[in-house]
């Protein structure tokens, strides 16, 4: 049976060569290095490796999976689901339940990063900011995400929020990545722990 093969045209083949030396180039930036940036060059970083991997590999980005694709597991996304239809009205179920959807639809390759900002899921969600953390706090009462506080340098405070996704959940990636980081997380708490507005 013949098969069909997708036509790449020369200056695609080198364009997409070019995109995987500039990620790996990326890649080869030490911890100790990054640690002493400032939180936006980290995140900015993060998400150029990000976008030139997905360059670097158009089938993940085009064909039958336009935006590539994410792994979940569907037993800890049943139950997920099932914990946020049971949370209080005063817990914003329904935004809660659209966070993880966005959530699940925009992790970084490899390291399970939500590559969206406070502000963007905000206007998405269709909800003021300051809603967000709260929001976002429910899902990581439950062990589905995690957070981070990333140091902006001139600015005072914690630092910007930055979240990931527990890999026992979802992962958008390389499955050996992720083994590695599900052997260092934990899987979701027990979720009826929420139930009720308890948390």
């Amino acid at each position: 049976m013949a098969q069909i093969v997708r036509l790449t045209t020369k200056p695609q083949r080198s364009g997409q060569e070019e995109a995987a030396q500039a990620a790996e180039q990326l890649s080869l930036l030490s911890e100790e290095l990054l640690k002493h940036l400032p939180g936006e060059a980290r995140i900015a970083i993060s998400r150029a490796t990000y976008a030139l991997q997905k360059a670097a590999r158009p089938d993940t980005t085009e064909g039958l999976w336009p935006g590539g694709f994410t792994m979940l597991s569907r037993m800890q996304t049943a139950t997920i689901w099932d914990a946020i239809r049971e949370l209080p009205s005063d817990d914003r179920p329904n935004q809660v339940r659209h966070a993880f959807d966005l959530v699940l639809l925009n992790l970084r390759q490899d390291t399970g990063e939500v590559l969206l900002t406070r502000d963007q899921l905000a206007e998405r969600i269709g909800c003021a900011p300051k809603h967000v953390s709260t929001i976002m706090g429910t899902l990581e009462k439950m062990g589905v995400i995690r957070r981070e506080r990333r140091r902006i340098e001139g600015l005072q405070g914690r630092g910007m929020a930055v979240y990931f996704i527990n890999p026992h959940v979802a992962w958008n990636g390389s499955l050996d990545v992720r083994k590695a980081q599900a052997a260092e997380t934990r899987p979701p708490m027990q979720l009826e722990l929420l139930q009720g507005g308890a948390s």
